[in-house]
């Protein structure tokens, strides 16, 4: 059947409807863009909504465009970073040279978040929620990590391990639920685990979309919870070079940031290039003492032995842009070396727990991972359409490093302390086609293609060498009826294969630590090859300028990965023994997503909500029994059935007098098992967030300047819907603080910000902490210091 389902999808791929479109005239527009004052404003995006036609205003805030119209209603779209897109139809301008443009300063939420909507995002979510944070949201909720800046957006929140490591969750879901999509170009990082971090630069990202809820339609299998999608920088658009600093220090482990980059242009020649080092210490927190195993252990000056690090990333990029093409090949590399709290691995001890107030020390157990990637992109424009073309090649290796005493394994039969490697080689290609074959009707066509490569390494065993390959294609198209309502629809077709190696692990006698001569099969060699149709509707009603309702309807999938496949070891950062079911199935999921945006001069409210139903759901289950492997505690077993998940979220701002500002983020999600009528393990805790903001200061002038002061508290409350055999999380709240301002210097204008995170030290539990299972609250009160100096400010 699914043969006769190809030969349709094919067909529709193929004879796409290709309408007439009528005469068509050349319109020519040119005039100035300005804010409320009068100042021009500079960089403001302009583009047409049918066509090819774009422009960006200059210094003085003027703009010229040039497009081609059928005689059917065309719209003038005007968007801005800190300003409220416009759309005005073309008809009102009786003046083709002298128009005149005024935009009203955005309503930002969260400081740096916006309800985003570009033409990509049009295409490709037009009736979900999509939320983009820019380079000042990201610097100014510096957390050390990429992920640690996103967790206070609703929605969204952390998987930590200490303070170095942690992977965003969306919704309550996570690994490879969640896909990052890095300037075009899948990420691919052994994501599978709690315990492994995004290795993406925190320093090296200029904007991000958040796109939350089912993306697998567009993005293939892993977008079944939602996609981050981390944008290429935006291009200078006059010659010169810039050169910033960004250096921050972290007073709770003595975390030492500094960063340069250098970005560029020579005619239509692009160039940039970054460079981040960060080092920081053991980290404290607000408790005494730990449980392990049933033990109550010390925390010796509140401090945790061995989990210092340090990072270096670089990256550089080069490209070149017309009319017609830009093209640009980017290299970027992280590396990063960070311990592993020694309480973490094997049975810890009250001796080994002392520090020595060594503590930038990285002892063993450790990680140590690298990650390189290539990626070389491609768009064309082909008249009214566009072509695009996004190759990449990733390099990752992971490995984990620790005394073979802790695992069972004398250390004369072993050569290195390397406990467990995997390494990780991924190539990609993303083909999409971009049409307008009538006003108001465009369609997107695209291609995935993704081969990977992983061999393992070390006495530990987890996981078996592999290789898999997928391949997908999609049709989606977008109908915009009238000033009023946006359709879009879509279906997609995909196929995946693993090949999994047979492992056979030496066995070691319990007392002598000796190998026995005998081995054991832990997974044998078997090949799993799947297919899927999925597809997916959505519909906005633009009820006013202020005001619009957005339903999207969508049937998700995501094929089971090699590790749920095919582990069997223990797993230390989860602290148990894992076990695969080579006869896991796809997940499938149905799900619909409501949300009801509202925007006034000093208003923003957005609230969403969701439900969702998933066929064989896969997930870890404690067996009951207790791992037959050395310090393996409970065996936990990858299962599948089908489950619910449904939630809410609420984004607010409003402007109040006197210079204040108050914002609201709220998130609630809960899911429940169908077989045993119990929740899921490790779902977040719902929690309200609330900010208020000072920025009225009389005195700035022009040394100082944006100055602003604000407070911000989260609520965390219980979370008493657990899986069996897991523990309970209490509630708490936990205050912030901050300050920052502009500072001029000569002819430089430094950032500087203080902020203040856990002011009041508060001993609380973040529900999906893997520290969580061992009883260790999360990071105690932490000032971080940063300043941002142009060392060249270009022009």
């Amino acid at each position: 059947m699914l043969h006769l389902y190809t030969a349709v999808f094919v067909s529709i791929l193929v004879l796409v409807p290709n309408w007439l479109v009528g005469q068509e005239q050349q319109l020519d527009l040119s005039g100035t863009i300005s804010d409320e004052t009068g100042s021009p404003i500079e960089a403001a995006a302009v583009r047409v909504s049918q066509g090819e036609g774009h422009a960006v205003s200059d210094e003085h805030g003027r703009f010229s465009i040039s497009f081609q119209t059928s005689g059917q209603t065309v719209f003038l779209e005007i968007s801005h970073v800190s300003y409220e897109p416009v759309r005005i139809p073309v008809t009102q301008f009786e003046d083709h040279s002298g128009i005149q443009i005024t935009l009203r300063e955005a309503v930002r939420v969260l400081e740096g978040i916006e309800v985003y909507q570009d033409l990509l995002t049009m295409l490709l979510h037009e009736s979900q929620p999509v939320l983009v944070i820019d380079r000042e949201f990201i610097e100014r909720n510096n957390a050390g990590t990429f992920s640690g800046a996103l967790a206070s957006l609703p929605g969204v929140s952390t998987i930590n391990l200490g303070v170095g490591i942690a992977k965003p969750v969306i919704r309550g879901m996570s690994f490879n639920r969640i896909l990052v999509n890095n300037r075009g170009i899948k990420q691919e990082g052994q994501q599978w685990g709690a315990d492994h971090g995004l290795e993406i630069d925190p320093f090296d990202v200029e904007s991000v979309e958040i796109i939350k809820g089912p993306a697998s339609l567009l993005y293939g299998s892993d977008g079944l919870g939602g996609v981050i999608n981390i944008r290429e920088e935006k291009f200078p658009e006059t010659e010169g070079n810039r050169i910033e600093w960004i250096s921050s220090y972290q007073s709770n482990n003595s975390a030492f940031s500094n960063s340069l980059s250098w970005q560029g242009r020579k005619h239509n020649w692009l160039y940039s290039a970054r460079v981040t080092h960060q080092d920081y210490g053991d980290y404290t927190v607000p408790a005494d003492e730990f449980t392990y195993a049933g033990f109550n252990l010390p925390i010796y000056e509140n401090r945790l032995k061995n989990t210092a690090g340090k990072e270096l990333h670089y990256s550089v990029m080069t490209g070149y842009t017309n009319e017609d093409i830009t093209s640009t090949l980017r290299f970027s590399a992280f590396n990063q070396e960070a311990g592993i709290f020694t309480g973490a691995i094997g049975l810890p001890r009250s001796y080994n727990l002392r520090h020595e107030n060594r503590h930038r020390d990285i002892d063993f157990p450790r990680q140590e991972n690298q990650h390189l990637m290539l990626i070389s992109s491609t768009t064309l424009s082909l008249g009214k359409n566009r072509l695009e073309v996004d190759l990449g090649i990733q390099w990752n290796r992971r490995e984990e490093l620790s005394f073979p005493g802790a695992h069972g394994i004398d250390a004369s039969v072993v050569n290195s302390n390397l406990a467990l490697g995997l390494g990780l080689t991924t190539y990609t290609s993303n083909v999409r086609y971009q049409l307008n074959p009538a006003p108001g009707y465009s369609v997107l066509l695209g291609g995935q293609f993704q081969y990977m490569d992983n061999e393992r390494d070390g006495f530990e065993f987890l996981l078996p060498d592999f290789n898999s390959t997928q391949l997908g294609f999609f049709s989606y198209h977008v109908w915009e009826v009238d000033r009023k309502w946006v359709f879009n629809a879509g279906i997609r077709y995909d196929h995946g294969r693993h090949t999994i190696r047979q492992h056979l692990q030496p066995l070691y006698d319990r007392g002598t630590l000796q190998p026995t001569g005998e081995f054991e099969e832990r997974v044998p060699g078997f090949d799993r090859a799947f297919e899927n149709f999925s597809g997916g509707a959505g519909a906005t009603f633009i009820l006013n300028a202020s005001s619009n309702f957005k339903l999207n309807l969508g049937n998700s999938f995501r094929f089971p990965s090699a590790i749920e496949l095919s582990s069997n070891g223990v797993h230390h950062g989860n602290f148990r023994h894992e076990v695969g079911d080579p006869s896991l199935d796809i997940e499938r999921g149905y799900q619909a997503d409501f949300t009801f945006q509202h925007r006034e001069e000093d208003l923003l409210l957005e609230f969403s909500a969701f439900y969702a139903f998933y066929q064989q759901y896969i997930y870890l289950a404690p067996t009951g029994r207790f791992s037959y492997l050395a310090s393996g505690g409970t065996m936990w077993q990858y299962r599948q059935d089908d489950a619910i998940f449904n939630g809410m979220e609420l984004m607010a701002s409003y402007r109040l007098p006197l210079n204040l500002k108050a914002e609201l983020a709220a998130e609630w999600v809960q899911n429940i098992n169908r077989n045993t009528d119990l929740p899921l393990p490790l779902t977040p805790a719902a929690s309200v967030l609330t900010h208020l903001e000072y920025n009225g200061f009389k005195w700035a002038g022009r040394t100082i300047s944006d100055a602003y002061v604000f407070a911000e508290g989260r609520q965390l409350f219980d979370q008493n819907r657990v899986d069996r055999n897991e523990r309970t999380t209490s509630g708490s709240f936990i205050l912030n603080a901050g300050m920052g301002c502009r500072l001029q210097v000569g002819e430089r204008k430094l950032q500087f910000r203080l902020n203040i995170s856990n002011l009041l030290n508060t001993s609380y539990f973040n529900h999906i902490s893997r520290y969580r299972l061992i009883n260790l609250p999360e990071q105690g009160r932490n000032l971080v210091l940063s300043l941002k100096i142009p060392v060249h400010p270009g022009k």
